[in-house]
């Protein structure tokens, strides 16, 4: 299995797996609010935007080129593929951390999180158009 692969389903299946505690019987004390918590370890509380969590990650992997094909960068020990032709390549470790918000137990800050967010990019892309805007008025249309 290729590297990001690995990372986006690993990421989607913590999400996933969070949401789907929360839709149990008891699951709205799943990520919780927790107004003023401090958190340590891996947790982060963002303030309106609830709780991220930072997921480690300490693999191994190859970086393999076949034949005359681009290099690939795989998870070493997920997957086997098989197959004739030249292959050379060397295992080695990587370490890295990917922060994620986890998704809120509190549906009503979730609503929040949401609208804060629209409001944010609404916000930026009439910057946007503004700054682009100015550069048109100024004679430069390099946009």
């Amino acid at each position: 299995m290729e590297l990001k692969d690995f990372v986006a389903e690993t990421l989607s299946q913590i999400v996933e797996g969070v949401r789907i505690a929360q839709g149990r019987e008891d699951g709205a004390n799943v990520n919780a609010a927790m107004a003023g918590a401090e958190f340590g370890g891996h947790l982060v509380n963002v303030g309106t935007f609830g709780v991220a969590t930072r997921v480690d990650f300490d693999v191994s992997v190859t970086a393999e080129t076949k034949g005359g094909a681009g290099a690939k960068l795989s998870v070493f020990g997920v997957g086997v593929e098989g197959g004739a032709g030249h292959t050379a390549g060397s295992a080695n470790r990587i370490s890295f951390s990917v922060p994620v918000r986890l998704p809120d137990g509190d549906k009503e800050r979730e609503k929040r999180i949401r609208d804060e967010q629209s409001r944010e990019m609404a916000e930026m892309n009439a910057k946007l158009r503004n700054r682009r805007g100015s550069y048109l008025d100024d004679g430069w249309n390099g946009l």
